[in-house]
């Protein structure tokens, strides 16, 4: 795809993996709430990472391979799809901006890596980690030449916290609010989550909804593709399918312009089309996936 000479480039799904220093943030009264590395046996080439928070073995980190595992993988997909620890861990800020110089971006938005899955239960921990990550970014954007913007990360276990980190990560450097669709036993349309609303609206911030999952009940609930693949194998059902896309939203937006109505019949929202035209709608679906079919719901574009 040619891009012309005067259009910015926006890589606004890019992603920072937390490491060691993620941590240098904190209080010393928070150090106590330090998450440790944890790294299992290589075993082909590969080896997991995790870390351990608050008594827990959580936070997700990639794997990581060897260096003859990862050359080897490269040469399978005919690209190199790594680069140096110290790029991805943004160790070497200037490692960063030379790959995206390299990949013709010129502004990333970063999102977290840790936090896809719940990493506490305690407000306390909650408040310390994300502390520190937003004072991470935040040293990371100042480095970045203003080309590496960030969304915050907000303990939604308290509100007033969540609050403070909002403010103060849009002074330094944040573009967006992240959120994950359930945060521990809520839905983000919990009227719970209203305050933050209000003050990213205050701030003209967006919220960042990053596919993952906040409640470990969940991730326990659906950890298990193995048991669920010889269930289904055990039993002569014609198909098994399950569907997930873009058509449930709008079938939301129908539900917003009337709280009443029960029907599932997908048709123009009001406050959809409202939505659009003060260009606060977003849409993000598969590139293989086309997005035109709905814009009859959501009205006229800007």
């Amino acid at each position: 795809m040619a891009i012309e000479a005067n259009q910015i480039v926006i890589d606004a799904d890019a992603h920072v993996v937390e490491c060691a220093r993620t941590w240098d943030f904190m209080d010393p009264s928070e150090q106590k709430y330090r998450p440790i590395p944890l790294e299992t046996r290589e075993e082909a080439g590969v080896k997991q990472q995790f870390w351990v928070i608050d008594g827990k073995v959580r936070g997700f980190r990639f794997p990581a391979f060897s260096s003859a595992e990862l050359e080897k993988r490269q040469q399978q997909v005919g690209r190199r799809f790594a680069d140096v620890q110290e790029s991805r861990e943004l160790g070497n800020v200037d490692l960063r901006l030379q790959h995206m110089d390299d990949t013709g971006v010129d502004i990333q938005v970063l999102h977290n890596t840790m936090f896809i899955e719940s990493a506490t239960e305690r407000a306390a921990v909650e408040v310390a980690l994300c502390k520190s990550w937003n004072r991470w970014l935040a040293d990371i954007w100042k480095q970045g030449q203003g080309r590496l913007r960030w969304s915050c990360m907000a303990p939604t276990l308290s509100m007033p916290d969540a609050l403070d980190q909002i403010r103060w990560s849009k002074e330094s450097g944040a573009c967006a609010v992240l959120l994950r669709p359930i945060e521990g036993n809520r839905l983000l349309a919990d009227p719970y989550f209203y305050p933050i609303y209000d003050e990213a609206q205050k701030l003209a911030m967006p919220i960042a909804i990053h596919i993952a999952n906040g409640n470990p009940w969940l991730a326990d609930l659906y950890n298990h593709p193995v048991r669920i693949a010889s269930t289904l194998h055990r039993f002569r059902i014609p198909t098994v399918a399950a569907f997930n896309g873009i058509c449930m939203y709008m079938y939301m937006l129908d539900r917003f312009r009337n709280s009443t109505s029960l029907s599932m019949k997908p048709r123009r929202s009001a406050k959809a089309s409202t939505a659009s035209a003060s260009g606060s709608f977003l849409i993000s679906n598969s590139m293989l996936e086309s997005c035109f079919q709905y814009c009859s719901f959501i009205g006229d574009m800007p």
